[in-house]
This record gives C-alpha cells, sequence and structure tokens, in this order.
C-alpha cells in the first residue's frame, strides 16, 4: 500500500517544493525493497521498472524546473541555438518538398481533369508543414488543384519564390509544362497570429518542437540585426534571397509551464501503469480494492485531464456539484468513484451475506436515496454555450449511472441472502416496465422552470426495489442496467435542456436595458491595448487587433470602424448587423473631447444596449468598437 500511495501521488508532488519529490523517491525505493523481495516473475520486475521510471521522470522533471528557475538565460541561449541550428534543415526540407509536389503535379497534367484532382489530392502530405498544389492552364485559369489555398495562385514568377502578406508567408515552387500549363506548389512558412488555423505552418511547428517562435520578414524588409537569418537557395542567376526569419526565444513562464505538461504527461501515465502492475501482483480481494480506490487521490488532487487528453471528462467546466466534495467536482471524478462503489457492491453481492435487519433496512435507505442523489447530481451539468457533443452526453451519462449502480447494486446485495435464487424473475420485467413508463411520464412532466414535479421521484421507488429483490444473475443484471440507464438518461436530458435554458436567458439578459457588467470593462481594457500598438490603418488590422484581444473572444455582436477625428468614415469591420447607423457614430466621434484617449459610451437601441467604444488611435484619428 505505500508503493501505491507513493505512485498515486505522484502526478501531485510535482508541482511541490524540492523536499516533496525527494521524499517520494526515498519513499518508492524503501517500499521496492520492502515490499518487492525476492522480485520474482515477470510482473514484480515491471513493477519494479515501472516504479524505477517513475522516480527517474519526477527527478528529470525538478532538475529541468530547477535549471529554468535559476540558470534561465543560460537555458534560454541554448534554446536558441540549438533551434538556429536545426532552422536551416526545415527550411531546405520545405523547399525540396515543394520542389518534389511541383514537378509531380507537372507530371500530373496531361492525364484527365477527373484523374488529375485524384492524383494531387494522393500528392499533398498529410503531415508536416501545410502544402497546396495547382495546376493552371495557358490562360493562368486553375485546371486542377489540392490542398488548402491561403494565396491565389498565379503562373507569372520565378521556379522557386516566395509571397507574403499581412498574414501569410507561403514559399512557392513552379514548373512549366510543355502544353503551355503551370504547376505550383507552395508551403505555408508562417501566419499571422490572428489566424486561427495556423497550426501547421512551418512556424508554429518548428515553436513546437524547439520552443522558439519565428518572425519571418518578407526580402529586403528585415531589421539589421545579428540574429536575423537570410533564407536563400541558389537559383540560375545565382544565390536569391526568398525571405528572412528571426528566432523568438520563450518566456520563462512559458518555458516552466511546458516543462510542467510534459513531466505531468509523462508521470500521470506511469502512475496508471504502476496501478496496473500492482492489480496484477495483488492476489486477495482487499488490496485490489485498495488498490482501486488509491486511483481516486490522482484523479481528484492531479491534473490528470490535460495529462490524458480527456480535459472535458475532468473539468469542472462542463460538471461540477459540490454536494459530495472532491468526488463530484469533475464527471470523470464521480464516475470513477462510483465504478469503484459499483465494484464493491458486486463483490458484496457475491459473498451471500445472510440477511440482518440492519442489512434490509440499510438497503431500503439506498433506494430512497438513490432518485434524490441523482437528481442532484444531474443538477451539476453545464452545457457549453457552443452546444453539447455526443461524447460530452455520454460522459454525463456514464457519470450519473455508475453513481446510480454504486447505491442500487449494494442494496440488492444486502438483500439477496445465503439462499439460491429460484427460477423466478417476473418482478425484474415489472420493475423494468415500471422504470420505463416513469421515464415516459418524465418526459411529459417536466418543466425547464422547475424540473420535475416533487411527487415524481417515488415513482421509481417501486422499480428500483423490484430490481433488487433476489433473482438469478442475469436477469437482476440486466434490471439493474435498464432501471439505472433510464434514469440517469433522463436525467441527463433534463439538465441538458436546463442548462440550455440558462444558456439562452443569459443570452436574452444582454438584450435588456441592465447593464452588462462585462463588457465596459473589456471595452477599456481594449482601448488601452490600442494605445499601446501601432494605430491600425485598415480593416484587416483591426481585426488581427480584436482577434487577439480578450473582447474578441467573448462572442459579442461587433462592429469596427476607423474615423478622422472630423467624423468621415475611413474603413469599417462590420463582423455583425448592429443598430448603430454612420450618421450615429461619425456624430459621436465628433463630439468626443480632444482631451479624451478613450471613452465608452452606452447607447439604447434596437433590440437592447449597445456599448461603443471610442479610442483615439492617432491625433487625427479614432478608432470605434460597438458590442
Amino acid at each position: 500500500m505505500v508503493v501505491v500511495a507513493a505512485a498515486a501521488a505522484a502526478a501531485e508532488w510535482l508541482r511541490q517544493p524540492a523536499w516533496v519529490w525527494v521524499a517520494a523517491v526515498a519513499l518508492a525505493l524503501a517500499a521496492i525493497a520492502l515490499l518487492l523481495r525476492p522480485i520474482a516473475g515477470w510482473r514484480r520486475r515491471s513493477l519494479a521498472a515501472a516504479l524505477g521510471g517513475l522516480v527517474l521522470a519526477l527527478g528529470v522533471a525538478q532538475w529541468q524546473l530547477a535549471a529554468i528557475e535559476h540558470h534561465w538565460p543560460e537555458q534560454r541561449k541554448d534554446r536558441v541555438d540549438a533551434a538556429s541550428r536545426r532552422l536551416a534543415g526545415d527550411l531546405h526540407a520545405a523547399y525540396h518538398r515543394a520542389e518534389r509536389l511541383a514537378a509531380a503535379a507537372a507530371a500530373s497534367s496531361g492525364e484527365d481533369r477527373e484523374t488529375a484532382f485524384e492524383l494531387l489530392d494522393r500528392l499533398v502530405p498529410a503531415a508536416g508543414p501545410e502544402m497546396s498544389v495547382v495546376v493552371l492552364d495557358a490562360e493562368g485559369r486553375p485546371w486542377a488543384w489540392a490542398g488548402r489555398h491561403r494565396l491565389p495562385p498565379t503562373s507569372r514568377g520565378d521556379s522557386i519564390g516566395s509571397r507574403a502578406t499581412g498574414y501569410y508567408v507561403e514559399l512557392e515552387a513552379r514548373r512549366h509544362t510543355r502544353d503551355g500549363r503551370t504547376a505550383v506548389a507552395g508551403v505555408l512558412i508562417w501566419a499571422h497570429p490572428a489566424v486561427p488555423d495556423r497550426g501547421r505552418s512551418l512556424a508554429e511547428l518548428f515553436r513546437v518542437r524547439t520552443e522558439v517562435g519565428l518572425t519571418v520578414y518578407p526580402p529586403n524588409t528585415a531589421p539589421d540585426s545579428a540574429d536575423v537569418y537570410d533564407y536563400q537557395e541558389p537559383t540560375t542567376a545565382g544565390p536569391r534571397l526568398l525571405f528572412s526569419v528571426r528566432p523568438i526565444p520563450p518566456e520563462q513562464g512559458t518555458a516552466k509551464e511546458l516543462v510542467y505538461e510534459r513531466g505531468s504527461r509523462a508521470v500521470t501515465w506511469l502512475v496508471l501503469l504502476v496501478l496496473a502492475l500492482a492489480l496484477s501482483v495483488a492476489t486477495r480481494p482487499v488490496e485490489r480494492m485498495a488498490l482501486l480506490c488509491a486511483l481516486l487521490w490522482p484523479a481528484v488532487r492531479a491534473p490528470v485531464g490535460p495529462a490524458l487528453g480527456l480535459q472535458p471528462l475532468f473539468s469542472p467546466g462542463t460538471f461540477f456539484r459540490p454536494l459530495l466534495g472532491p468526488l463530484s467536482g469533475s464527471a470523470g471524478v464521480l464516475a470513477l468513484a462510483g465504478v469503484l462503489l459499483t465494484i464493491g457492491g458486486v463483490w458484496l453481492w457475491r459473498q451471500r451475506r445472510p440477511r440482518r435487519w440492519y442489512g434490509i433496512a440499510l438497503g431500503g435507505a439506498l433506494l430512497l436515496i438513490s432518485p434524490y442523489l441523482i437528481s442532484s447530481l444531474g443538477r451539476g451539468i453545464t452545457p457549453p454555450a457552443d452546444g453539447v457533443s455526443v461524447g460530452l452526453w455520454l460522459t454525463w451519462h456514464l457519470a450519473l449511472l455508475v453513481s446510480a449502480s454504486a447505491l442500487i447494486v449494494p442494496a440488492a446485495a444486502l438483500f439477496r441472502g445465503p439462499e439460491a435464487e429460484g427460477r423466478s424473475w417476473w418482478h425484474i420485467g415489472l420493475g423494468v416496465g415500471i422504470a420505463l413508463a416513469a421515464s415516459v411520464i418524465g418526459v411529459l412532466v417536466w418543466s425547464p422552470r422547475g424540473g420535475w414535479p416533487d411527487w415524481y421521484t417515488f415513482l421509481w421507488t417501486p422499480a428500483l426495489l423490484l430490481v433488487t429483490l433476489p433473482a438469478p444473475r442475469w436477469a437482476a443484471i440486466t434490471g439493474i442496467a435498464l432501471v439505472a440507464g433510464s434514469s440517469s438518461a433522463l436525467v441527463t436530458w433534463g439538465a441538458e435542456l436546463a442548462g440550455r435554458v440558462q444558456v439562452a436567458q443569459r443570452d436574452v439578459a444582454r438584450l435588456g436595458n441592465e447593464p452588462d457588467p462585462l463588457a465596459v470593462p473589456l471595452l477599456e481594457r481594449f482601448g488601452e491595448q490600442l494605445r499601446r500598438t501601432a494605430a491600425p490603418e485598415t480593416a484587416s488590422e483591426m481585426y488581427a487587433l480584436w482577434h487577439g484581444a480578450a473582447l474578441g473572444s467573448q462572442g459579442y455582436p461587433a462592429h469596427l470602424a476607423l474615423w478622422s477625428a472630423r467624423g468621415a468614415l475611413l474603413d469599417e469591420l462590420v463582423l455583425d448587423s448592429l443598430d448603430l447607423p454612420p450618421s450615429l457614430l461619425a456624430t459621436m466621434v465628433r463630439d468626443l473631447p480632444a482631451a479624451d484617449s478613450q471613452k465608452v459610451v452606452q447607447v439604447l437601441r434596437v433590440p437592447g444596449v449597445h456599448y461603443v467604444l471610442m479610442a483615439r488611435v492617432s491625433p487625427g484619428e479614432v478608432m470605434t468598437a460597438a458590442v
């Protein structure tokens, strides 16, 4: 048990001071020496190796965190030097990928058009930097293409070159065919941070691998600095500058967070491996139950959701109910606790304990509590504003299902007794029928205002009692599963609808005359951000600022515009239709006092309250942001 305690707490201890993980190492080594001697059999040897790996992972992660904390200048230099040595190779590899794709596309231009589409689709690689290819006819019109095209393709240009806009830098290779067609293959080198789907740009992939970001400049636009790398490739006219790249070292906090995430992932998987091997070594039911109970510790205390890639399952943002304390803090923890209690109930059911009056009383209490507990736990369901996926709905259903089973199965075990069951299972069928009828009634009587009436919960009591009475094994399993499943599905359905109603009520509240406590501070913060950055000159630059701001991520209907100080409209970005005529905004801009750098105005329009930020981005220009 000492081994299990040390392993299960390891993921949480990664956040603690050095003495904690030193104690974990010492405790794990002592447990190996005491409990695994002699080490016989592959399971025990594997368990010893997993414990050693766990200790090593903790030590390496702690060493890396300490190095970043106390020797960050040296660590940052090492990261930048390693990334710089890799940069030229990655860029050269992207160049050759573009050349090969363009040559293959040019060779496919002799096929019929349908075959060319299929061939180009197979040629574009699914991994690595994002690539695109297009075959243009003699007049420059697209004839066949594949991949995602960030920039409009053109047949004009050298055999190798680059094109850049305010949002993209792309490396292109061209090949001409005898019939006048042109094959153009492109590799996405860099995308602006405002671009939401830039994950497969070469710069973003490079940052993920090396922790060092890249700023890419078109030819002859990079600053004169020693850390700028000019990327050139030989052409028939000699070496040609395609673009320039400047490495951006990571921040200290970002580096620490990355080390912590990687360490947490490794420690979490090792903890699960240790517990799995310990379960295979344990021989007595009590030991296995203790090991399963120990599994709850990392689920409750450690960030296992992000480490395992199961964030919605262990997130309190989609399920939280303080009724059971940390055991109901997320759907994943609740489901795990329910599974463990259900396993305990199955073990008790197989023991065939004699019936006692206190056991029957306890079982009856469990059946009476079960509907109220499941209904109360259902109130912890919080549907996201952007909708509920099938996976999330099944997660809620599973959590409530095993929570119901955790009470029903022990009750059935207390009612079973030592006698052999007969072949009669009519009461199981009757209980399932009552449960199905109660489910139909529940759908009919549910109200979005108050949920189910108080009397409705009592309809489930006869069904629960009938399926827990002694019966053949498979009949009992089927009856309990159907009753628990139907009740949890009904509660999940009602909780999801109630959550949607709450989301709709919050949206409707925004349309009233009550002030929005979030919009005004976010607009003010956006105005401060505008003053700290270069003044936007176009709609695309306004969008980039909006997309990177906290206000833009809240989903408010918005309208952005750039005005002269006299109220003349210079440019605008209509993200949504708002009841704010240009004449009204122009008047507000003209009335902005010259001494004010920014101002937030509340305007009552149809269908509700509008907030308008007026920020002076330059002496002669004002930007408005309306939500």
